[in-house]
């Protein structure tokens, strides 16, 4: 008996040596792919991610605060929640602004330096306020206005040009071996450039998310140190100025960073060609168009509406000009460049999802923090712990995300007939697609919390009779707002990412830096809904007071609001982005798209 259990465990020893150096190697080698993907670092970056890092802290620290800064300054609620809505919007066209400059003009390394400048200047009179004029309210309003004036043009770079800056530098620059060759100037060809700024995309998203991670707890505990404002202020200045500066002294080691031209011209020019021949017919064979490369007689993406925009690289075999003439006059484009176009606005059914949206995420900066003020602040979570958690969930979904998606489409590959390249590519669209339904789905529920959160807390306030007690603290801790920041977290995580994946798939590689300006411009318009329907409903629901105010009823229209949104997002979904990728048979993204 001893013996045949000594020879089975022998056999099992052996088979399992068999097997471990195979898993072991296999384990091993994803690791160290995984660790030489992300952590691609050159001496460039090292200058950036102080920045970055920066712009979390200063977020976190001051900017997610202004609504209580108006509050205590005396500002009414209803004031207060226009004011810093407004400001949202404004940074998106901003934001427009600066990304245009930085490409046409500038570059975005002197975009950042003036933004940063900006953005530091305005700290400083934050300061200066509160050291000089602490008890002089008027005086301190309007220097906080003009503070968020100046951090609306800072925090206007971070997106478009700092984003689109830290990849370049991530990028695996290899040297041209054929320099000797008349090819030297060549252009590589576009396969091997989307390689290696997928492979850069996917490094500078680490990068930022860990420098953003370091700022937002970097202000967390420098709020656990002091709470006064003037110390905080002065921090937050001392901390973006020494940022910038540091970012400046790194401009030798930068790669490259001359204006390329905007493309927002070209789709104005594009837009304005195809306007001016909307009377000529349409195309008749595929030599109708100027310089077109793929041969087909309809130009990608074929969406009906918009399918006038052909026109813009249609011959005009009526003028005595050449092709080239009509070009330099502005009337005929490459194919190229009206598909460019086409791509762009085929994203409009999708954006108009955004601004409800848009409106559920302006509560999370200003009536959230109000929230966090009326009530007994925990000494774990205080507000600045209540962002960094919100913080915390929007970085870790993408990655819970792409970890679960990855290996569900590697299970289900060998499962197709197709081409694993193609049918990956379809699964994450529709994936991403989903995704964005399931945050939309989140922000019903996150407005049904908040609800009842704010529901709980004015029975509160009416059981002890104190509605008119100028908004004092009683017995409710900040603990009861961690679902709702939790979920506004969530939502922000799901749908943010995913739009930026949905875009990047959709549009040409020249305005993927614009991903952030187009999809907040739509959220953007969420935000000036926002200030709309609060002065709508000043005198009604919202009164000088969070506690003579009505939020509850507020967060129910949000929350209805939002689940109309979720609906009308599944049938724009169903309708045309869940077959976006099938238009005229082709089942290749990169073409039907």
């Amino acid at each position: 008996m001893a013996t045949s259990v000594q020879r089975n465990l022998i056999s099992l020893i052996i088979n399992f040596q068999l097997v471990r150096p195979s898993w072991f190697f296999s384990t091993l080698c994803r690791v160290t792919g995984c660790v030489k993907l992300h952590l691609y670092f050159t001496k460039a970056v090292f200058f950036i991610l102080g920045l970055i890092s920066s712009h979390s802290f200063v977020n976190n620290a001051v900017v997610f605060l202004w609504m209580d800064y108006l509050i205590d300054l005396g500002q009414s609620l209803p004031l207060a929640t226009i004011a810093l809505n407004v400001q949202e919007g404004l940074c998106v066209i901003c934001t427009f602004l600066i990304a245009n400059i930085a490409d046409a003009y500038t570059g975005p390394y002197k975009a950042i330096v003036f933004s940063t400048a900006s953005y530091a200047f305005g700290l400083l009179l934050w300061f200066l306020a509160n050291r000089f004029w602490g008890n002089s309210s008027s005086t301190v309003i309007i220097l906080l206005y003009l503070m968020m004036v100046l951090a609306t043009v800072g925090k206007a770079s971070q997106d478009p040009c700092l984003k689109a800056f830290l990849r370049d530098q991530l990028v695996e620059h290899k040297p041209n071996l054929n320099a000797d060759n008349d090819q030297a100037d060549e252009v590589p060809s576009k396969p091997d450039i989307s390689i290696d700024y997928d492979k850069a995309e996917v490094r500078r998203k680490f990068w930022w998310r860990i420098a953003s991670t370091v700022g937002t707890v970097s202000s967390v505990i420098m709020a656990g140190g002091s709470d006064q404002r003037m110390m905080t202020s002065a921090f937050s200045f001392s901390v973006m100025a020494l940022a910038g500066l540091t970012f400046a002294l790194g401009k030798g080691f930068y790669y490259s960073d001359k204006p390329t031209g905007s493309p927002l011209i070209v789709i104005y020019r594009v837009l304005k060609a195809a306007f001016v021949k909307r009377h000529l017919q349409h195309a008749r064979e595929p030599n109708d168009y100027y310089m077109n490369d793929s041969g087909g007689l309809l130009l990608l993406p074929d969406i009906r509406i918009i399918r006038w925009l052909d026109k813009a690289a249609l011959l005009e075999t009526s003028k005595s000009l050449s092709a080239e003439e009509q070009e330099q006059n502005g009337r005929l484009f490459p194919v190229r460049d009206v598909q460019r176009v086409k791509q762009l606005l085929a994203m409009v059914p999708m954006w108009t999802a955004l601004p409800i949206h848009g409106l559920v995420l302006a509560t999370g900066s200003t009536f959230f923090v109000v929230q966090s003020e009326s009530l007994y602040s925990d000494p774990v979570f205080s507000i600045n712990v209540l962002f960094l958690l919100q913080g915390f969930v929007t970085v870790i979904v993408p990655y819970v995300h792409d970890f679960l998606v990855s290996g569900w489409i590697k299970k289900l590959i060998p499962m197709h007939h197709v081409g694993p390249i193609w049918i990956q590519k379809l699964l994450k669209h529709r994936v991403g697609l989903v995704r964005i339904a399931i945050g939309i789905a989140c922000s019903i529920i996150c407005c049904m919390v908040s609800m009842l959160v704010e529901t709980r807390r004015l029975n509160l306030i009416k059981t002890r009779g104190d509605a008119d007690a100028d908004d004092e603290p009683f017995p409710m801790s900040t603990v009861w707002l961690v679902p709702q920041f939790f979920l506004i977290g969530l939502v922000e995580g799901l749908v943010a990412d995913g739009l930026a994946d949905f875009y990047n798939i959709h549009v040409d590689e020249s305005l993927e830096h614009y991903e952030s300006p187009f999809n907040e411009s739509a959220i953007g318009v969420g935000k000036f809904l926002s200030a709309a329907l609060v002065l709508t409903l000043s005198g009604s629901w919202f009164h000088g007071t969070l506690n003579t105010s009505h939020l509850d009823k507020y967060y129910k229209l949000l929350g209805i609001l939002s689940s109309v949104n979720l609906c009308f997002y599944l049938l724009v979904m169903y309708a045309y982005a869940w077959k976006a990728l099938q238009v005229n048979g082709s089942p290749d993204p990169e073409v039907s798209t």
